[in-house]
């Protein structure tokens, strides 16, 4: 039976990974992660504008961005068009001009969803059938500085209504508890 091999110290060789291999192995979980967070960043995209409500506010955002980037003054716009084709919104400058024409933009269709832009202010809102119905309001506007106009996302489910506030200052959605 041989004994252990031992080093020219005396004490017996033990066996680990080579610098080659170590490498190897970094390199592969290093394609995989790439691979990983590359392929969940896309689903996460794709499943953020399947909904209305989150198609909405990723839209808020984006005008929001697009204000301080170009240091104008954005618009967003709700359309009355009754035809399944046409956009939901039509966002731009301020100044509509055929140099700068507006951007429309269309919300994925759930049936059973609905989503308004509301006033800050529950103002001239009608009971229809138990319900409170208010109108949308005309246009939203975005500022250089990144804020904009005080409004509610009024965001129907079969039925069951949610209003939520967007904050002033980010554009972003407050918790529904603060809708007035």
């Amino acid at each position: 039976m041989n004994p252990a091999p031992q080093h020219r110290s005396g004490s017996p060789a033990r066996r680990g990974f080579t610098l080659l291999e170590t490498l190897l192995v970094l390199g592969l979980m290093s394609m995989l992660a790439a691979v990983l967070i590359g392929g969940s960043a896309q689903l996460l995209k794709g499943t953020a504008r399947s909904d209305p409500e989150d198609a909405l506010l990723a839209l808020l955002q984006t005008i929001r961005r697009q204000a301080v980037e170009k240091g104008k003054v954005l618009e967003l716009a709700p359309t009355d068009n009754a035809d399944e084709d046409a956009p939901d919104f039509l966002w731009g400058e301020e100044n509509v001009d055929e140099d700068h024409p507006r951007t429309e933009e269309k919300l994925p269709k759930v049936e059973g969803v609905k989503v308004k832009i509301l006033a800050p202010e529950s103002t001239g809102a009608i009971l229809l059938g138990g319900v409170a119905s208010e109108k949308a309001i005309a246009r939203l506007r975005f500022y250089p500085d990144g804020t904009c106009d005080r409004v509610r996302l009024d965001i129907t489910r079969n039925e069951n209504r949610t209003v939520i506030p967007i904050d002033p200052m980010t554009c972003a959605p407050l918790p529904a508890v603060d809708a007035k």
